[in-house]
Protein backbone atom coordinates (compact mmCIF):
# COMPACT_ATOMS: atom_id res chain seq x y z
CA UNK A 1 0.00 0.00 0.00
CA UNK A 2 2.80 2.42 0.87
CA UNK A 3 4.46 1.82 -2.49
CA UNK A 4 1.12 2.44 -4.25
CA UNK A 5 0.62 5.74 -2.44
CA UNK A 6 4.21 6.71 -3.23
CA UNK A 7 3.65 6.02 -6.95
CA UNK A 8 0.52 8.17 -6.88
CA UNK A 9 2.41 10.97 -5.16
CA UNK A 10 5.13 10.84 -7.83
CA UNK A 11 2.69 10.73 -10.75
CA UNK A 12 0.68 13.64 -9.46
CA UNK A 13 3.39 15.89 -8.08
CA UNK A 14 3.64 19.29 -9.73
CA UNK A 15 7.30 20.12 -9.98
CA UNK A 16 9.39 22.70 -11.74
CA UNK A 17 11.57 20.89 -14.26
CA UNK A 18 14.20 23.60 -13.91
CA UNK A 19 14.34 23.18 -10.14
CA UNK A 20 14.31 19.40 -10.49
CA UNK A 21 17.35 19.44 -12.78
CA UNK A 22 19.06 21.97 -10.51
CA UNK A 23 18.79 19.56 -7.58
CA UNK A 24 20.31 16.69 -9.58
CA UNK A 25 23.08 18.96 -10.85
CA UNK A 26 23.74 20.13 -7.29
CA UNK A 27 24.32 16.55 -6.13
CA UNK A 28 26.81 16.00 -8.95
CA UNK A 29 28.58 19.27 -8.16
CA UNK A 30 28.91 18.53 -4.46
CA UNK A 31 30.08 14.93 -4.85
CA UNK A 32 32.07 15.08 -8.09
CA UNK A 33 33.49 18.60 -8.20
CA UNK A 34 33.59 19.73 -4.57
CA UNK A 35 34.78 16.41 -3.21
CA UNK A 36 32.11 16.00 -0.53
CA UNK A 37 31.80 12.53 0.94
CA UNK A 38 28.39 10.92 1.10
CA UNK A 39 28.30 11.47 4.86
CA UNK A 40 29.04 15.19 4.38
CA UNK A 41 26.28 15.51 1.80
CA UNK A 42 23.08 16.75 3.40
CA UNK A 43 19.69 17.78 2.09
CA UNK A 44 20.45 21.27 3.38
CA UNK A 45 23.64 21.47 1.31
CA UNK A 46 21.91 20.10 -1.77
CA UNK A 47 19.11 22.66 -1.39
CA UNK A 48 21.56 25.53 -0.93
CA UNK A 49 23.60 24.51 -3.98
CA UNK A 50 20.46 24.09 -6.09
CA UNK A 51 18.91 27.35 -4.89
CA UNK A 52 15.72 25.69 -3.67
CA UNK A 53 14.12 25.20 -0.29
CA UNK A 54 14.78 22.05 1.73
CA UNK A 55 11.06 21.24 1.79
CA UNK A 56 11.02 21.34 -2.00
CA UNK A 57 13.44 18.42 -2.03
CA UNK A 58 11.42 16.50 0.55
CA UNK A 59 8.28 16.93 -1.57
CA UNK A 60 10.01 15.09 -4.41
CA UNK A 61 12.35 12.62 -2.66
CA UNK A 62 12.27 10.70 0.60
CA UNK A 63 15.87 11.49 1.58
CA UNK A 64 19.30 12.31 0.18
CA UNK A 65 19.85 8.70 -0.90
CA UNK A 66 16.86 8.91 -3.25
CA UNK A 67 18.26 12.12 -4.77
CA UNK A 68 21.71 10.58 -5.27
CA UNK A 69 20.16 7.45 -6.78
CA UNK A 70 18.22 9.48 -9.36
CA UNK A 71 21.32 11.56 -10.14
CA UNK A 72 23.18 8.31 -10.86
CA UNK A 73 20.41 6.76 -12.94
CA UNK A 74 19.95 9.88 -15.06
CA UNK A 75 23.67 10.20 -15.74
CA UNK A 76 24.12 13.44 -13.79
CA UNK A 77 26.42 11.72 -11.31
CA UNK A 78 29.13 9.35 -12.53
CA UNK A 79 30.60 6.44 -10.65
CA UNK A 80 34.28 7.26 -10.33
CA UNK A 81 37.07 4.78 -9.81
CA UNK A 82 40.73 4.24 -10.47
CA UNK A 83 41.73 3.46 -14.08
CA UNK A 84 42.02 -0.24 -14.81
CA UNK A 85 45.58 -1.24 -15.82
CA UNK A 86 46.15 -2.44 -19.37
CA UNK A 87 49.17 -4.72 -19.27
CA UNK A 88 47.86 -7.09 -21.91
CA UNK A 89 46.69 -9.60 -19.29
CA UNK A 90 42.99 -8.86 -18.70
CA UNK A 91 42.57 -11.25 -15.79
CA UNK A 92 45.58 -9.85 -13.92
CA UNK A 93 44.46 -6.30 -14.65
CA UNK A 94 40.97 -6.99 -13.28
CA UNK A 95 42.36 -8.51 -10.11
CA UNK A 96 44.73 -5.57 -9.57
CA UNK A 97 41.83 -3.17 -10.01
CA UNK A 98 39.47 -5.11 -7.71
CA UNK A 99 42.16 -5.15 -5.01
CA UNK A 100 42.36 -1.36 -5.31
CA UNK A 101 38.57 -0.96 -5.20
CA UNK A 102 38.37 -3.12 -2.09
CA UNK A 103 41.06 -1.02 -0.41
CA UNK A 104 39.21 2.18 -1.31
CA UNK A 105 35.99 0.78 0.12
CA UNK A 106 37.81 0.27 3.41
CA UNK A 107 39.09 3.87 3.45
CA UNK A 108 35.99 5.94 2.70
CA UNK A 109 32.21 5.90 3.04
CA UNK A 110 31.60 3.91 -0.15
CA UNK A 111 29.81 1.14 1.73
CA UNK A 112 27.62 3.61 3.63
CA UNK A 113 26.57 5.18 0.35
CA UNK A 114 26.02 1.81 -1.34
CA UNK A 115 23.80 0.57 1.49
CA UNK A 116 21.79 3.80 1.43
CA UNK A 117 21.32 3.63 -2.35
CA UNK A 118 20.23 0.00 -2.13
CA UNK A 119 17.64 0.97 0.45
CA UNK A 120 16.48 3.88 -1.71
CA UNK A 121 16.04 1.56 -4.68
CA UNK A 122 14.08 -1.03 -2.69
CA UNK A 123 11.66 1.62 -1.38
CA UNK A 124 11.46 3.63 -4.61
CA UNK A 125 8.41 4.22 -6.76
CA UNK A 126 7.78 3.18 -10.34
CA UNK A 127 9.60 6.21 -11.80
CA UNK A 128 12.90 5.24 -10.21
CA UNK A 129 12.51 1.56 -11.03
CA UNK A 130 11.90 2.49 -14.67
CA UNK A 131 15.08 4.55 -14.70
CA UNK A 132 16.99 1.64 -13.19
CA UNK A 133 15.65 -0.79 -15.77
CA UNK A 134 16.51 1.51 -18.66
CA UNK A 135 20.13 2.29 -17.84
CA UNK A 136 23.21 0.48 -16.58
CA UNK A 137 25.25 2.35 -13.99
CA UNK A 138 28.33 0.62 -15.40
CA UNK A 139 28.05 2.09 -18.91
CA UNK A 140 30.74 4.75 -18.49
CA UNK A 141 32.83 3.10 -15.81
CA UNK A 142 36.60 2.67 -16.10
CA UNK A 143 36.11 -1.08 -15.82
CA UNK A 144 33.79 -1.10 -18.83
CA UNK A 145 36.25 0.97 -20.84
CA UNK A 146 39.05 -1.54 -20.12
CA UNK A 147 36.85 -4.46 -21.15
CA UNK A 148 35.77 -2.58 -24.28
CA UNK A 149 39.43 -1.98 -25.18
CA UNK A 150 40.09 -5.70 -24.78
CA UNK A 151 37.17 -6.52 -27.06
CA UNK A 152 38.34 -4.04 -29.70
CA UNK A 153 41.79 -5.62 -29.60
CA UNK A 154 40.25 -9.03 -30.36
CA UNK A 155 40.84 -10.43 -26.88
CA UNK A 156 37.17 -11.24 -26.25
CA UNK A 157 34.48 -13.10 -28.14
CA UNK A 158 33.08 -10.80 -30.88
CA UNK A 159 29.57 -10.87 -29.40
CA UNK A 160 30.70 -9.84 -25.92
CA UNK A 161 28.87 -6.88 -24.39
CA UNK A 162 31.47 -4.95 -22.30
CA UNK A 163 28.80 -3.44 -20.05
CA UNK A 164 27.33 -6.88 -19.36
CA UNK A 165 30.79 -8.21 -18.45
CA UNK A 166 31.39 -5.27 -16.10
CA UNK A 167 27.98 -5.81 -14.51
CA UNK A 168 28.64 -9.56 -14.10
CA UNK A 169 31.81 -8.71 -12.18
CA UNK A 170 30.60 -5.75 -10.14
CA UNK A 171 27.06 -6.74 -9.15
CA UNK A 172 28.11 -9.87 -7.18
CA UNK A 173 31.13 -7.97 -5.80
CA UNK A 174 28.87 -5.25 -4.38
CA UNK A 175 26.27 -7.70 -3.05
CA UNK A 176 29.07 -9.62 -1.32
CA UNK A 177 30.36 -6.41 0.27
CA UNK A 178 26.92 -5.35 1.47
CA UNK A 179 25.82 -8.71 2.84
CA UNK A 180 28.63 -11.10 3.73
CA UNK A 181 31.41 -8.56 4.16
CA UNK A 182 34.65 -8.05 2.28
CA UNK A 183 35.19 -10.85 -0.24
CA UNK A 184 38.36 -12.88 -0.08
CA UNK A 185 40.97 -12.82 -2.80
CA UNK A 186 39.99 -16.40 -3.67
CA UNK A 187 36.34 -15.41 -4.06
CA UNK A 188 37.21 -12.50 -6.35
CA UNK A 189 39.50 -14.67 -8.47
CA UNK A 190 36.79 -17.31 -8.83
CA UNK A 191 34.22 -14.68 -9.82
CA UNK A 192 36.49 -13.14 -12.46
CA UNK A 193 37.33 -16.60 -13.84
CA UNK A 194 33.65 -17.51 -14.11
CA UNK A 195 32.89 -14.31 -16.03
CA UNK A 196 35.89 -14.47 -18.34
CA UNK A 197 35.35 -18.12 -19.17
CA UNK A 198 32.25 -17.08 -21.09
CA UNK A 199 33.89 -14.02 -22.68
CA UNK A 200 37.25 -15.27 -23.94
CA UNK A 201 37.55 -16.40 -27.57
CA UNK A 202 36.50 -19.99 -28.12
Amino acid sequence: MAGHRDDERHRGRPRSEEAHQAVLDAVATLLDQRGHTYEELTVERIAAEAGVGKQTIYRWWRNKAAVVLEALLTGRLKLTSEPVPNTGDLRADLMTWLDCELEQANMNDTLVMARSLMGALVTSGEETRSLFAGRSVWDDMELTQRIRAEAEAGGLHPDTDPTAVASAIMDPFIIQLLTAGHPSREWMEAQVDIVLHGALPR
